[in-house]
């Protein structure tokens, strides 16, 4: 038994002095500081991308039993990079007025959603799904023509007309679009 506390008693007072030992930098160590505060300057991080800094074009697209696919891309255009996050508002449009047609575009997949930084010249998408007119009865859908779509890129209020002539449902709730989140790159199939 006296030799267990024998044994105890160096132990404890190596931990003790081990907790009092002091380091000290050496002429070669650098010391970093991190700034505690969130605000960041343009430089540091980018603003996000308004409807100026963008142009948007349709992509590719595919079509299988009345239903298509199609990517509406989004370009940096301006000179900076600039961020984008989400959903851009999508709608059909009809008439030299753009009188929107049906509902807006129905956001799909929100676990998706991603930020994305576009430097100038890179893109970005989001898939549209459209579903041919004459999937529906006429007296249920009741067909318009439409131009094209009406689109809002995230967070912004000024839109931009995208041509694509052809025939959506009418009637509120009946045929609807979707649209996914954004995406890096131009899309592809």
């Amino acid at each position: 038994m006296k030799r267990i506390a024998v044994l105890l008693i160096p132990a404890t007072v190596l931990a003790l002095a081990a907790c009092t030992h002091t380091v000290r930098p050496t002429a070669a160590a650098t010391t970093t500081t991190t700034p505690t505060s969130t605000a960041s300057s343009p430089t540091e991080s980018p603003g996000r991308c308004h409807t100026a800094d963008l142009s948007l074009t349709l992509g590719r697209g595919s079509a299988a039993a009345g239903t298509q696919h199609q990517f509406l891309v989004f370009t940096n255009k301006s000179g900076q990079p600039c961020t984008l996050y989400g959903y851009p508002g999508v709608s059909w449009v009809a008439g030299d007025q753009g009188t929107q047609v049906n509902d807006p575009f129905q956001r799909i997949d929100p676990d998706h959603r991603t930020h994305l930084t576009l430097a100038p010249g890179q893109q970005a998408n989001a898939v549209l799904v459209t579903h041919t007119a004459e999937n529906y009865p006429a007296a249920t859908c009741k067909p318009v023509p439409v131009r094209g779509f009406r689109v809002y890129p995230p967070d912004e209020t000024a839109a931009v007309f995208v041509a694509q002539a052809s025939t959506a449902c009418s009637v509120h709730g009946v045929g609807l679009a979707q649209v996914q989140p954004l995406t890096a790159g131009p899309g592809s199939e």
